[in-house]
């Protein structure tokens, strides 16, 4: 387990930035623009059209691939519009089939889509019937007639006129739907089984500053150890918080640089500017909606903002973004390390040798010790490595004697998440798969032939919600990283899935990740790699480098 103090955070996390700077702006970073003629034209029922959520997906029709729901009364009465371009858009439609009684029966949209449900569409709003406020939930098979509207959370947390909550879905933990909304002193959460009925636990981690009045709206993710929290404080100012495990959250930006404070005088938002969500357009492009109120004209409206993240213009999900053919290790950015790199590297039994036929060999035959050729990398959990290699030798003492084994390593060293980061499978040469080959999970191959490995890193959502529990929880933190490997991609199952040893990575990790081949003490040998690529993502893809691009990939 990862001793992070807050102190030791914080100088690595800097050290860490500073090294990265040069190479990647952050990941967390989006530089937003503003649309130039805001507010957009939302029309066709009531006299407001603010307080909006915002999604978007590529597999929907061209003419409707962005998707807006928003208040056209104040808490009384939610609208559903479309557009192709997230700037001009369809007549709106009221939303039916939620709850009439109370003085402000519905507002505050929050829109979740998982085309996996039977009714794909979950919508979480404010209303107060019988003067009690409530987060009510119903769904939908279209995002407009929506059904089995029901009280979701309800309870003295939500205060007297609630206006932001999130909620936010972590498929594999036991209860995979979360809600945010504001609390006496910071944000408060609460879970649950089923996305229906929600139990409160308290205060999520760092933030319990009673100056930090957020008010949530939406809960993003990117990956399984990249969240987003957009909230607003005062109607007037956004802010960004950060997480890798949707619990612990560090406050990132307040207010969003660009889009996070009202305008100027006379702009559509000068009085009020909140309530932002986002979207993920792919290739490092997002969309903001958000609200506003003009101080002149009383009109509450929406503003659209476009963004982009260098990040993730790199290094998106999806895409193999870094691939090595080994023609020159030293000029593909590769190095050594390990306790047998340096000065003890004799170019006899420790070496790495640069091979005409664009392979590279990476021997260490010392009686203890490793050796590793390494690489930095930038990795979004989950996240795909792909590598042709033999193991030419290989010798082993103690609990390696029967199976000697190199390693493709994984691993990052991110101070924001709790828990190992590391995915260690091990290629002896008659089998591969978990750490320990004479015991753990493994499948046998002739791995003195050059053989191609999928290796598809995760997070185990199930042990990350027992860290939450209890950081200090030893089995889970075993369970935690887990990997699944794919040989000459046959992709119809993992030949071994295994969870890791439990161990953080080494201290000179960078957050987003290294990869080390080699081989760790007590075993030795020499192994040859002919090539490896990754990128963020699960990617299955069918062909070699260079050849047609990915086929298939997920998020999660």
């Amino acid at each position: 387990m990862q001793n992070k103090t807050r102190t030791a955070v914080l100088v690595a996390f800097l050290l860490c930035v500073t090294v990265m700077a040069a190479t990647a702006q952050e990941k967390w970073d989006i530089v937003w623009t503003d649309y130039e003629n805001n507010p957009v034209t939302l029309e066709g029922v009531g006299d407001r059209a603010y307080m909006p959520y915002i999604l978007y997906n590529s597999s929907w029709p061209a003419e409707s691939r962005y998707r807006i729901w928003y208040d056209y009364a104040s808490i009384n009465g939610l609208a559903y519009s479309y557009s192709a371009d997230g700037i001009h858009w369809a007549p709106a439609v009221a939303v039916t089939g939620l709850n009439t009684e109370g003085s402000a029966p519905q507002g505050r949209p929050v829109v979740l889509y998982n085309p996996e449900w039977s009714k794909p569409y979950r919508l979480y709003y404010y209303g107060n019937p019988g003067d009690v406020w409530q987060v009510r939930v119903a769904e939908s098979a279209n995002g407009i007639a929506f059904e089995n509207d029901q009280t979701a959370l309800s309870g003295d947390g939500l205060g007297t006129y609630p206006d932001g909550h999130a909620v936010a879905y972590f498929p594999g933990r036991e209860e995979p739907f979360w809600m945010y909304y504001r609390g006496g002193a910071g944000i408060l959460y609460a879970s649950s089984y089923d996305g229906y009925s929600f139990v409160e636990w308290g205060y999520i981690n760092n933030i319990t500053d009673p100056a930090f009045a957020a008010q949530p709206t939406q809960v993003f993710s990117l990956g399984q150890n990249d969240y987003r929290m957009y909230a607003f404080d005062t109607n007037t100012k956004i802010q960004l918080l950060v997480s890798a495990n949707g619990y612990d959250w560090e406050i990132w930006d307040n207010p969003l640089p660009g889009v996070g404070s009202t305008g100027s005088t006379g702009a559509w938002n000068d009085e009020r500017n909140y309530y932002a969500s986002i979207a993920y357009l792919g290739e490092g492009r997002f969309i903001m909606a958000r609200g506003g109120r003009n101080a002149a004209s009383g009109l509450y409206r929406t503003g659209i903002a476009f963004g982009r993240s260098e990040f993730f213009e790199k290094y998106d999900v999806g895409h193999w973004q870094y691939f090595s053919p080994f023609d020159d290790y030293n000029a593909e950015g590769w190095y050594t390390y390990g306790s047998n790199a340096g000065a003890n590297e004799d170019g006899v039994q420790t070496y790495v040798k640069q091979n005409a036929d664009g392979t590279v060999t990476i021997a260490d035959r010392r009686d203890s010790g490793n050796f590793y050729l390494v690489r930095d990398a930038y990795w979004i959990v989950p996240f795909t490595v792909e590598a042709r290699l033999r193991v030419d030798q290989a010798t082993g003492t103690g609990a390696d004697e029967e199976f000697p084994k190199a390693t493709i390593a994984c691993m990052m060293n991110d101070s924001f998440h709790v828990g190992s980061e590391a995915w260690q499978p091990a290629f002896a040469q008659t089998r591969f798969g978990a750490w320990n080959l004479a015991a753990d999970p493994s499948a046998d191959a002739d791995n003195t032939q050059f053989q191609t490995y999928t290796v598809v890193c995760r997070f185990d959502e199930a042990a990350r919600d027992a860290l939450i529990r209890d950081p200090n929880d030893a089995n889970a933190n075993l369970l935690l990283s887990v990997y699944d490997v794919y040989l000459n991609r046959d992709f119809s199952a993992p030949k071994v899935t295994f969870h890791n040893t439990g161990w953080a990575g080494w201290p000179e990790v960078s957050p987003y990740g290294r990869v080390d081949l080699g081989f760790p003490g007590p075993s030795a040998g020499v192994m040859t790699a002919d090539w490896i690529r990754w990128g963020n993502g699960v990617i299955l893809d069918a062909n070699d480098p260079g050849a047609t691009p990915v086929t298939e990939w997920s998020l999660y």
